[in-house]
């Protein structure tokens, strides 16, 4: 122990030494750096007092804020897009530390729910399949006023030329919408009224007004039938998604309807 306590002596001395003689140079430097470094820290503080609210920690202070979020995400182009997004559409800058899901809150906080849609929207792109961030975008859209029947497919919002529209608790769509955002071969017989959908070796065909349609040949009953709306073919969502093999959820709460590949 005595001599435990003998070499903790001495190394302290040592560092008490080393410290005492030092160069007047280093000495000078390191007095320096610990001046400067508590004018940096009472400057931060005085910076960080200017705007200590929910929008104050989103939003930059001009456009220092942009230029540090891009600094953060230049190699994450969903960051950088969404900073871009934000600042060209509605001049709103980002601080870079500020993660894009708590902007999305704020934003809404703020009253700023089409920005907050964007932003939302650039999320669910990104994580194509949480459900969660896609129920998240549906709610935004809602408080816009937006009660149209919402799909998604793969992270993309689907848009139409036709609404889909709910019938005995079936939502139908347009057939060439969903198809052709599923990558799949489509092709309608006028004659005949017949739908024919193909993808991944997979063929499905439907008549319209009739409940009976085949896959692969095969056939199988619909709750609803395919109809036309505004010279636009409507065919059972949830039936037709899923004979192409991707999963369908579907969101009462905001009429939402999730499409996402089981690949």
């Amino acid at each position: 122990m005595k001599k435990i306590m003998i070499w903790a002596g001495v190394i302290s001395l040592s560092l008490m030494a080393t410290t005492a003689f030092a160069a007047p140079n280093e000495v000078s430097k390191e007095t320096k750096k610990q001046t400067q470094n508590q004018e940096e820290n009472k400057t931060s503080g005085k910076a960080e007092s200017k705007d200590d609210t929910v929008s104050g920690s989103v939003y930059g202070n001009g456009s220092n804020g942009l230029e540090n979020a891009y600094e953060n995400v230049k190699d994450k182009p969903a960051g950088a897009r969404i900073a871009e997004l934000l600042k060209t559409k509605y001049n709103i800058d980002v601080n870079s530390d500020t993660s894009f899901a708590a902007i999305v809150t704020s934003l809404e906080k703020n009253g700023k729910l089409k920005a907050a849609v964007d932003v939302q929207a650039e999320l669910v792109s990104q994580d194509p399949t949480n459900v969660v961030e896609y129920k998240k975008l549906s709610k935004l859209k809602v408080k816009l006023g937006d009660k149209k029947v919402k799909v998604y497919v793969n992270g993309k919002t689907l848009s139409f030329e036709v609404s889909p529209l709910v019938e005995s608790g079936r939502t139908l769509i347009p057939f060439r919408a969903i198809s052709e955002s599923l990558n799949a071969v489509v092709a309608y017989d006028s004659v005949t009224k017949t739908v024919t959908v193909t993808r991944d070796g997979v063929e499905v065909k439907l008549t319209l007004g009739s409940k009976t349609a085949t896959i692969n040949g095969k056939a199988v009953s619909l709750d609803v039938a395919g109809k036309v709306k505004s010279n636009r073919v409507l065919v059972p969502l949830r039936f037709l998604s899923e004979a192409l093999d991707t999963n369908v959820t579907w969101d009462a709460e905001t009429s939402s309807a999730i499409i996402i590949d089981k690949k």
